[in-house]
C-alpha cells in the first residue's frame, strides 16, 4: 500500500475518503497533492481568494513514527487535515478570521512510489 510520508514520519495511506470536495467539486482524499487558497473578505462584495506559494498533501495521523525506523499505528477517529493548516483542517475557518480552500493538483491515483515533493515537504513509498 502507498503512504505519504513527511521526511521519515509516516502519516497515512494514500486514498482514504476525507468526505469533501474541493473548490470544483471533486472529492477530496488522503495523498492527493492540493494548491491552497486564503480567503479574504469572505461572504461581502470584496470576497477574494488567493493561492499561497507552494503546493501541499491531505492527510491524517494515523502512525506515529519513531527514530528506530518503526512506525505504530494510532487507534482513531482519524482526523483529515492538510499540510500547513492541520489546526483548520482540510479546509475552513481559521484563525484571525482567515479561511482556507484547496483545489487538486494531482489526485492519489497518480502518485506513484518514491514520488518526492522535497520543496514542500511530503513524499510517498510502498509499505507492506
Amino acid at each position: 500500500m502507498l503512504n505519504v510520508y513527511s521526511g521519515e514520519c509516516r502519516f497515512c495511506e494514500v486514498g482514504i475518503p476525507v468526505n469533501e470536495t474541493d473548490m470544483s467539486g471533486k472529492e477530496i482524499h488522503t495523498g492527493d497533492i492540493v494548491q491552497l487558497y486564503q480567503g479574504s473578505y469572505v461572504g461581502t462584495h470584496l470576497e477574494e481568494w488567493m493561492p499561497t506559494s507552494g503546493l501541499t498533501v491531505v492527510v491524517i495521523r494515523a502512525y506515529q513514527s519513531f527514530s528506530d525506523g518503526t512506525h505504530q499505528l494510532h487507534v482513531g477517529p482519524h482526523k483529515p487535515f492538510t499540510m500547513g493548516i492541520a489546526s483548520v483542517g482540510v479546509q475552513g475557518k481559521g484563525n484571525y478570521a482567515s479561511e482556507w480552500k484547496v483545489s487538486i493538483v494531482k489526485k492519489y491515483y497518480d502518485v506513484v512510489d518514491g514520488e518526492h515533493w522535497k520543496e514542500f515537504g511530503f513524499n510517498y513509498r510502498e509499505e507492506e
